[in-house]
């Protein structure tokens, strides 16, 4: 189990570690991307409904009071005329009058239906069924084409001995010409094909000159549900009005012969009038096409939503106006209202369909409405090259970056792997400190050249206190060994006699109270942390204490000359003054073991930026420059003093802490005049304020 841990964890390695949480952030560039697209997109495509809107703007203000190209009847408010208008829907190309109206196209779904409630006419009262048709009208070339799908099971062709011509089911055609007149037109046959035209009186039973009328074409051709006729007549003959109308009359018996039901393109209840065609302008064809919107639909429609205008571009999936002969209210309703708008639709393709409407003035009321529609193709495209762009940047990139952070990451786990083994290096297999010093990375400047320069001052100090831990034996040893041989001989003199000597028990309690000295230093020092711990702080005058200290011991040692430089108050700090004074005996008393007899021992006070030093010097042997380091860590000693105290160096180090204990530090150097050794203490000063 433990190995299977060690497995897994060797497998997290730092270059996996650095690259998978990199990887993190470098994949959300894309999402940043596409989520900034999606913004531009739809700024882009609000822009363009604005930029429609004013198209739609533009484009209504040149229409404004143009009545005349809207055709509008002359028959002022008669909305009856006008809501019940035939749609002539334009033609692409010339039909090929055949009956079978394949060449009619999309233009088949818009046929518009007439039944019973298109009834005009019924001599049976109701107990027969009127035939209905479909209607279909068309333009092209300045003709009318009609197409009409009858609906009708008993089916009855002209009798050629008949000579009255409602004897038989016929379409008829009624218009007002350019005069005013009203004329009538029959479409009859005697069997399916090319059909006969007349121009008849008004009571459409005799013709009025007996002759066909050979510019109305139309063909006849039978159908299941009944027959279907096809006709052609030049839109020359509408008056400028352009009212027509077209009716089917049903004779249902051979025998009788007799017309039973009209149906016409007009409701039963409006008898007498004519349908109005409603014809696309090519006045206002001419207009939109000239004002340069050929990448838009325009639809132009009237107060009644029939289209009266189109110009179409063949990006545009919708087919706005193309198809129909009215708009659905929902588009124009504002327009209509006198309001101005932007529509957005969405495509099945994911497109937006933006689709702006502005109305139509005629003076104060509104003439109709201009749409003009477009779709977001274009800056889909754009957006989506962008996009492209994006992710082959963003893929580039991130291989890039990957590729950079596996060497980064590579090189960093070497140096890493590098500092590991020469830190493991620095240790033999018994634990032993065999090297200080680690050179991997030692001089780079970054978080690892810090480790590796941490490790070496680790190690020093490891060194040091390894040293410190080996010196204690061969310390203790020695100062333990001196009492002890000296106790070993009186006992063994006193035993051999069998007496005391009172000069050797004086020996032996000599002795004896050397190892009580020893204990005392090693308690001490073992105890000086926890005591400075308990110790409270409060402010005194250092230089008062340390002048009065100096004038002391100068009555206590006598055969030593002991000096004080400085002020004589004025340097106040935070801290214990006991043990200040603990730490100038500690001090005084290694200064007096190290100086020579009778020399003199200066004490110097100064300050300098908000910092107090205390420099203690005596004259006598220097300090090797392989032991001053480590002087304050203890156990060290290079006393030549008296040898009647021990001499464990445990004294520079409770001074050392006791500096510490004061946020300070305390220094051992060589003077500079070669002729002793100086001690150093510096401590904090209290900011006068």
């Amino acid at each position: 189990m433990l190995s299977r841990k060690k497995k897994i964890r060797r497998r997290l390695s730092l270059s996996l570690q650095i690259i998978a949480f990199s990887a993190l952030f470098l994949m959300a560039l894309p999402w940043l991307g596409n989520r900034y697209m999606d913004e531009m997109s739809e700024f882009l495509v609000q822009g363009q409904g604005d930029a429609q809107l004013l198209a739609a703007q533009a484009i209504a203000t040149v229409l404004h009071n143009r009545s005349d190209l809207f055709n509008v009847s002359n028959i002022p408010g008669d909305s009856l005329i006008e809501s019940s208008s035939l749609y002539v829907y334009p033609l692409d190309q010339r039909i090929v009058l055949d009956g079978y109206g394949s060449d009619w196209n999309l233009l088949l779904s818009q046929k518009r239906r007439f039944g019973a409630e298109s009834l005009v006419y019924d001599r049976t009262a109701g107990s027969v069924s009127p035939a209905s048709f479909d209607l279909l009208l068309g333009e092209y070339n300045k003709q009318l084409y009609a197409l009409l799908s009858i609906s009708d099971p008993g089916l009855v062709y002209r009798h050629p001995q008949y000579t009255r011509l409602d004897s038989s089911d016929q379409v008829r055609i009624e218009l007002i010409d350019k005069s005013g007149k009203t004329k009538r037109f029959v479409i009859i046959t005697e069997h399916a094909g090319t059909a006969s035209v007349y121009e008849m009186h008004d009571d459409w039973v005799r013709p009025l000159t007996g002759k066909p009328v050979y510019k109305l074409n139309a063909i006849w051709r039978e159908t299941d549900q009944g027959y279907d006729v096809e006709f052609r007549l030049p839109i020359s003959w509408l008056g400028d009005d352009q009212h027509l109308m077209i009716s089917v009359a049903d004779v249902n018996s051979e025998a009788e012969r007799k017309v039973d039901t009209i149906v016409a393109t007009l409701p039963n209840n409006d008898t007498g009038s004519l349908n109005k065609l409603i014809i696309r302008s090519p006045e206002l064809d001419r207009i939109i096409k000239g004002l340069g919107y050929a990448d838009s639909n325009v639809c132009i429609v009237d107060q009644h939503r029939r289209v009266r205008a189109v110009l179409g571009s063949d990006s545009i999936q919708s087919k706005l106006c193309t198809l129909t002969d009215k708009v659905t209210p929902d588009l124009v309703a504002k327009a209509l209202l006198g309001e101005s708008g932007v529509v957005r639709s969405e495509l099945d393709s994911g497109e937006a369909l933006v689709l702006a409407s502005h109305p139509i003035y005629q003076d104060k009321k509104i003439n109709g409405a201009v749409l003009v529609e477009k779709n977001s193709a274009t800056i889909l495209s754009r957006q989506q090259d962008s996009l492209n762009k994006i992710i082959t940047a963003t893929a580039i990139v991130l291989i890039i970056a990957i590729i950079g952070l596996l060497l980064f990451s590579s090189l960093l786990a070497y140096r890493i792997r590098n500092l590991q083994k020469e830190v493991s290096a620095a240790f033999d297999l018994d634990g032993r400190l065999i090297k200080d010093t680690i050179n991997a990375s030692n001089n780079a400047n970054d978080e690892v050249g810090e480790l590796s320069r941490g490790f070496s001052s680790l190690l020093s100090q490891l060194k040091s206190y390894t040293g410190f831990l080996e010196s204690v034996p061969r310390t203790l040893r020695h100062e333990i060994l001196n009492p002890l041989n000296t106790i070993s001989m009186a006992l063994q003199k006193m035993s051999t006699n069998h007496k005391f000597d009172e000069k050797l028990i004086n020996s032996a309690n000599k002795a004896s109270r050397q190892l009580e000295l020893i204990v005392h230093s090693l308690t001490e020092a073992a105890h000086i942390d926890d005591a400075l711990s308990q110790d409270e702080k409060e402010r005194f005058d250092l230089a008062e204490l340390i002048s009065e200290y100096v004038s002391n011991i100068n009555l206590k040692h006598s055969n030593q000359s002991f000096t004080y430089t400085g002020p004589e108050s004025g340097i106040k700090i935070e801290g214990s003054d006991l043990r200040i004074t603990q730490l100038l005996d500690k001090l005084k008393d290694n200064a007096i073991d190290f100086a020579e007899p009778g020399s003199e021992i200066k004490f110097d006070l100064s300050s300098h930026d908000n910092l107090a030093t205390v420099n203690i010097c005596n004259k006598g042997s220097l300090i090797p420059d392989d032991i001053i380091n480590n002087l304050c860590s203890g156990i060290i000693s290079h006393r030549q003093g008296a040898i009647d105290d021990p001499h464990l160096g445990i004294g520079l180090y409770v001074a050392s802490r006791i500096a510490n204990y004061h946020n300070g530090s305390l220094n051992i150097n060589n003077a500079t005049t070669s002729d002793g050794v100086c001690v150093a203490v510096k401590l904090p000063m209290l900011i006068p304020g």
